[in-house]
């Protein structure tokens, strides 16, 4: 039998990878999942001089490293990434003094408690479009490997427990209970994505076209539930 090919999901945090866990169920027959935690958002590390594509490239590289993967042996690379705002107009970034020192994010855009903190994420907003915009017309990460992204909109959080500003020590332990829900009720993975309001119906260039609007991108909404249909077409890819 040919060794099985290689998905890999590039995530942010270890509650992302604990949440997503249970798509090992749905994977291919040919194919094995491996999970990589990024331990933070790629699209807007400071001080990181290297486009986008080649940052996303390298976390692939270091995969390979720590696993020994060869290149051919990786069919595709999934990544996911939370929404935080980034398609607000700068107006819809608010100062209220009120507030603590991260971003409070609403239903109508975003609130910091001071100027300085607003031209900085006005800042991260317009270079983390550009970036997502770029990956967004990207069909390979390496010659070869499929290159697919997801988003969470407002973040993961809100998707998962509609609460955009979740306190880490919540974040963690609902994260774990999901984990241990699919495990119980495999099932239960495929319909909490999949049959929601929150799911962006068309294609996965339609949803980008989607999150783009308006205040969505505080909004809840994703379109992770693509996934299962990516999946799908990668079982005939990875032959």
């Amino acid at each position: 039998m040919a060794d099985k090919k290689v998905v890999i999901f590039i995530v942010e945090g270890v509650s992302d990878e604990r949440v997503i866990a249970a798509i090992r169920n749905y994977v291919p027959g040919s194919c094995r999942v491996y999970i990589h935690i990024t331990r933070g958002d790629l699209f807007t590390k400071p001080g990181v001089r290297k486009n986008i594509k080649v940052r996303v490239a390298d976390q692939v590289k270091k995969v390979m490293n720590a696993t020994k993967f060869r290149k051919r042996e990786i069919l595709a690379v999934v990544q996911l990434t939370d929404m935080d705002g980034t398609f607000v107009r700068d107006q819809d970034v608010m100062i209220d003094s009120a507030v603590g020192k991260d971003p409070n994010y609403r239903e109508d855009g975003i609130v910091v408690r001071n100027a300085g903190i607003r031209q900085y994420i006005q800042k991260r907003n317009r270079e983390k479009a550009s970036e997502l915009r770029a990956m967004c017309a990207s069909a390979e990460i390496m010659a070869g490997i499929y290159y697919f992204l997801f988003y969470f909109s407002c973040n993961l959080d809100h998707v998962m427990h509609n609460n955009r500003n979740m306190p880490v020590e919540e974040k963690i332990r609902r994260s774990r209970d999901f984990e241990h829900s699919c495990r119980a009720h495999p099932e239960h993975f495929y319909h909490f994505f999949h049959d929601q309001p929150f799911a962006v119906q068309g294609s996965i260039d339609e949803t980008w076209r989607f999150i783009e609007q308006g205040n969505h991108s505080v909004q809840r909404y994703s379109n992770f539930h693509l996934i299962f249909d990516v999946l799908s077409q990668l079982e005939s890819a990875g032959g």
